[in-house]
């Protein structure tokens, strides 16, 4: 509360209502002008102050994402409004949702879509989307966003317009900022139900102690249901774990169809299912649908961190007992390094500013002070806002709020987490992660290379290229089937009979075609990535 020294006497003949009447314009004055700089730190003294809230306008291009904005009941909403003077009006959808504002020319004030979409370059390409470095410059200079990511996302134009959320940069994936290159190709158990299969975690490294405990478990049961022995099946996933490589000797991008690591890993998914340690439902089940089924408790076994993610969590909140822990990975017959691809380090969705945007000025201090290192800690999902206290450099969980996360993780989680990661550099939380976590993680990957995924993302994405495009979908969705075939063979010769098969057939497809496009595609990127 401000206070208001009183004068001890008064010049003879002063109207006492006229003083009140400057005092309180004074103080009025003072308090704007406070408030003013608190909501926009970088504003200059000579411009003129945003008095009353803005509402932006967002499209968020990810089907089933939902954002309710509510200072009212959430910390992180009413921290924005608080400190940028900003108010959201959030909606979501698919990309034909995207497609029909573009095609109504009814974009809002910012768009958000997966880094790798067609919508991406069509809005960058047609002058849809602002340019960010004079945005920035003119509006707020202490936008703090890596110049690699500008420089990787740079558009043929000479512009830059894009901002991506969880990038990886090399002026921060390093020992003196404190970033490093993670992977989701991870490996999950419920430890308590392992304990009843009589295996222990180490033998599930290997595929023989791996299969033992999902043996043991197909008998097991949690609150009356049947367990679940495998889920989360990714081909990718396992062929990396075996230690499939991403190029030759020479530097060559090797295409994945071929390597014998990924036909290792479909008869190992073979067998799971021959012997029904990996159920039908496994083909499709959505990823939300897997979701809920962890956090049922009813996965005994679960690859990829994206299938268990918060669904760990709501489990264990619910039961102390059902905890799913981190195994690591599971070695192939000729025992090879895992070679985990990190997750995507050229970043998850872009974040673009509509040309026609209202509130400019507002969109890039807003955007600002996103990106500043205090914000970004309050967006993580793991961190959240009013969460934690920095000590020593690094955030720690305040004790209480820990509490209420154990209590009920959903109420939790509605009071904290922003849900609004689209501008989250995750190398920022990983320079404050408590030490202990940073030592953990270096004991997780010991044994392992996680090599960055930009050139290999790149390899894969064919942009604007049309004729690509179609060849790379005809071929996609042939395989989409085809393996499901390969992985319900009735043998193992079967198995890989229905491999071969599918080979040949997509090479009349066109599948030399694409290799040879996606090994130029590589090249490009290493050198784009050797230039900076």
């Amino acid at each position: 509360m401000m206070s208001v020294i009183r004068p001890t006497h008064r010049k003879a003949g002063m109207d006492v209502k006229k003083m009140v009447q400057t005092i309180l314009v004074v103080i009025m004055g003072v308090f704007l002008c406070v408030a003013g700089k608190q909501a926009n730190p970088s504003v200059g003294e000579s411009d003129s102050e945003q008095k009353e809230p803005v509402t932006i306008t967002w499209f968020v291009a990810e089907e089933g994402y939902a954002k309710t904005w509510d200072p009212r009941k959430n910390v992180a909403d009413a921290k924005i409004l608080r400190n940028t003077g900003v108010n959201l009006e959030v909606k979501s959808g698919d990309l034909t949702d995207l497609d029909a504002l573009l095609a109504t020319d009814s974009l809002p004030d910012l768009i958000t879509v997966e880094a790798e979409t067609a919508e991406r370059y069509m809005i960058e390409n047609s002058g849809m989307a602002a340019p960010l470095e004079p945005l920035f410059e003119t509006y707020a200079p202490d936008v703090n966003i890596p110049d690699s990511m500008k420089e990787w996302y740079r558009n043929a134009d000479g512009n830059w317009y894009a901002i991506a959320s969880y990038y990886y940069g090399e002026e921060r994936v390093n020992e003196a900022y404190g970033g490093y290159l993670g992977t989701h190709n991870n490996n999950y158990v419920r430890t308590d139900l392992l304990e009843q299969t009589g295996v222990s975690m180490e033998d599930l490294k290997s595929k023989e102690g791996l299969l033992a405990a999902l043996r043991a478990a197909k008998g097991l049961t949690y609150r009356n249901q049947d367990v679940i022995p495998f889920s989360g099946w990714w081909t990718q996933n396992i062929a990396e774990q075996f230690g499939m490589k991403t190029e030759d000797e020479e530097g060559n991008y090797l295409s994945k169809y071929r390597q014998p690591e990924w036909l290792e890993s479909l008869q190992f998914g073979n067998q799971m299912y021959r012997e029904g340690l990996m159920l039908p439902e496994e083909f499709t089940e959505s990823l939300s649908q897997r979701r809920k089924q962890v956090q049922s408790g009813r996965i005994f076994f679960c690859t990829g961190y994206s299938n268990v993610q918060e669904a760990k969590d709501i489990l264990c909140s619910n039961d102390k007992h059902a905890q799913m822990m981190y195994v690591g990975q599971v070695r192939g017959d000729k025992q090879n390094m895992p070679n985990l691809k990190s997750v995507s380090s050229g970043g998850w969705t872009v974040t673009m500013v509509h040309s026609k945007a209202n509130h400019k000025r507002e969109i890039a201090r807003f955007i600002s002070y996103m990106t500043q290192e205090e914000a970004t800690l309050d967006a993580a999902p793991s961190v959240g806002t009013e969460t934690y206290d920095i000590v020593d450099g690094h955030y720690m969980i305040r004790d209480s709020v820990k509490q209420e996360f154990e209590e009920n993780y959903q109420k939790a989680a509605e009071k904290y987490f922003l849900n609004l990661e689209f501008f989250v550099d995750w190398t920022i939380v990983q320079k404050y992660q408590p030490l202990s976590e940073k030592q953990a993680f270096k004991e997780q990957y010991r044994g392992c290379s996680i090599y960055d995924s930009k050139a290999a993302d790149a390899a894969v994405s064919v942009g604007t290229d049309r004729q690509m495009q179609e060849l790379k979908e005809k071929i996609e969705n042939f395989y989409r089937g085809a393996e499901i075939e390969i992985l319900t063979a009735d043998s193992r010769e079967e198995c890989t009979l229905e491999y071969q098969k599918a080979i040949a057939y997509m090479e009349k497809l066109g599948l030399t075609d694409l290799e040879h496009f996606e090994r130029q595609q590589y090249q490009e990127a290493k050198k784009k990535l050797s230039r900076r």
